[in-house]
């Protein structure tokens, strides 16, 4: 007969703590978001594409995608990206792709970004972008096989 006590208690919670602690934040980080829950910061992620900018979107004109809201410039580009949010949408849910390289999950910044084969990838600061630069397959290749880690 075993003897369930505080110390068992406190063994099997720092147990299932560590067992599912990362998958929990790993399911519910599939979009990198602000403080106020917006995706990208609030930028209008088709603005890449037309104006080749960052730009601001408006609480005015709000998409829910994925269970997150994204605000874009005018109605037209929100219908936009509503029509196709996966041509539209950052890679790796708009977390710093060099970061996902390494295994780390940490919020793309808007306005360091890249678009290389039709799809656009954030970066946390600068240098990010400028490693992508200089081989962006094997930092993708490894930014992908960390991010279906994080999703199995």
């Amino acid at each position: 007969m075993h003897v369930f006590n505080r110390r068992t208690a406190l063994l099997l919670g720092t147990a299932a703590l560590a067992h599912s602690a990362f998958p929990a934040f790993a399911a519910a980080a599939k979009i990198a978001t602000d403080k106020s829950g917006i995706a990208i910061d609030g930028y209008d992620t088709t603005a890449y594409w037309h104006v080749g900018a960052a730009n601001s979107g408006s609480s005015a004109h709000t998409v829910q995608w994925l269970g997150t809201p994204w605000h874009f410039a005018d109605a037209e580009t929100a219908a936009e990206f509503e029509a196709a949010p996966e041509k539209y949408a950052p890679q790796f849910g708009g977390f710093c792709t060099r970061a996902m390289s390494f295994g780390k999950v940490v919020n793309g910044d808007p306005e360091v970004w890249r678009i290389y084969q039709g799809k656009l990838y954030l970066f946390a600061q600068p240098v990010g972008g400028k490693k992508f630069d200089e081989g962006q397959d094997p930092m993708i290749e490894k930014a992908q096989a960390n991010w279906d880690k994080l999703h199995a």
